[in-house]
C-alpha cells in the first residue's frame, strides 16, 4: 500500500458523483494498491486483504461481494480499466497521472493498457466497459488503435467529466459504452461546448419525440450538433371520423369560395 493525494477536483466531479459511496471509498483504496504507473494486479482477493483488511476480518463474505460490486460501477463509469496481459488479469486507474503526482515512481512490472509500463509515459483516459480486453506485447492492432486515441486526445483534450456533461445533457440514455468513443472522435471535430449545446438544443425541440429520439452514438457520428431544428411532424387528422370531417370542411370552404351568394340548401 502506498501513499496518495486527493485534489480537491475529486469531490466535484459528474463522474465520481454517478457512482455510489460505496465505489468512491474503494477507488480511493485502489489508488494506494496499485502501483507507481496506476497499475494492479485484478485479483478480488489481494485486494481486499491490502485495503479492507478489518472488515475482512469481521464480515469477509458482505466484504468481498460490496467491493467486487464497487470496482464493476468504477469500470463502467470508465474509471478503472480492466484488461489481460500476459495471461495476468490487471486494472489501472484512469487518468492516473493526472490524479496523482509521484515525484519518483518505481518502474512498472505490468503493462499498462495500452503497453506502456512507467508513469507519464503516455496519458490514458477513461475506459470503455466491456469484457477484459487481452493484451499481447507487440500487437499491431492494439498500438494501432492506442496511437489513435491518443492522437485524437491530444489534437482535443477530454476532461474526466467532459462525456458525462454531455451525456446527461443528452436526451436519450442509451449504448453508453458506443456513445463514449463516438464522444471521444468527435471532440476531433467539434468542442465539449459545442456538443453540450447541440446535445441541449436536440433535447429541447418541441418537434423531437421519444420514440423517434437518435441513438447518442448514432447522433455523434452523423455530426448531429450542427443540425438544423426539427420540422413539424404531421399533426393532421389521424381517425376515419376526423379525416371525413376534415374534408366535409374543405368542400364548404371551396363551395363559399366559388359561390359569392350564400350558400343554400335547394328544398
Amino acid at each position: 500500500m502506498r501513499i496518495r493525494s486527493t485534489k480537491p477536483e475529486f469531490w466535484k466531479s459528474r463522474r465520481i458523483a454517478s457512482v455510489s459511496w460505496d465505489a468512491r471509498l474503494v477507488l480511493k483504496g485502489l489508488e494506494s494498491y496499485v502501483d507507481d504507473n496506476g497499475v494492479g494486479v485484478d485479483d478480488i482477493e489481494l485486494i481486499v486483504t491490502d485495503v479492507f483488511p478489518r472488515d475482512m476480518f469481521s464480515n469477509p463474505r458482505e466484504t468481498v461481494a460490496r467491493v467486487t460490486e464497487a470496482i464493476s460501477q468504477l469500470h463502467q463509469a470508465g474509471l478503472v480499466h480492466r484488461y489481460e496481459a500476459n495471461g495476468d488479469q490487471l486494472l489501472y486507474i484512469s487518468w492516473w497521472e493526472t490524479t496523482q503526482r509521484i515525484d519518483k515512481p518505481g518502474k512498472g512490472r505490468n503493462p499498462r493498457p495500452d503497453g506502456t509500463f512507467d508513469y507519464k509515459q503516455s496519458e490514458i483516459r477513461e475506459s470503455v466497459a466491456s469484457p477484459p480486453v487481452t493484451l499481447a506485447p507487440g500487437t499491431g492492432e492494439q498500438r494501432n488503435r492506442g496511437t489513435e486515441e491518443q492522437r485524437i486526445e491530444k489534437t482535443c483534450p477530454v476532461g474526466p467529466d467532459d462525456f458525462m456533461d454531455w451525456y446527461m445533457a443528452y436526451p436519450r440514455k442509451e449504448a453508453r459504452a458506443a456513445a463514449e468513443k463516438a464522444y471521444i472522435k468527435a471532440r476531433s471535430k467539434a468542442s465539449h461546448e459545442v456538443l453540450v449545446a447541440g446535445a441541449e438544443r436536440y433535447a429541447a425541440d418541441p418537434n423531437r419525440e421519444g420514440q423517434f429520439t437518435k441513438l447518442p452514438a448514432t447522433w455523434l457520428n452523423n455530426g448531429c450538433w450542427d443540425d438544423e431544428p426539427l420540422p413539424p411532424r404531421n399533426t393532421g387528422p389521424t381517425t376515419h371520423a376526423q379525416r371525413v370531417e376534415a374534408a366535409s370542411q374543405r368542400m364548404l370552404r371551396q363551395l363559399q369560395a366559388n359561390d359569392t351568394e350564400p350558400f343554400m340548401i335547394e328544398q
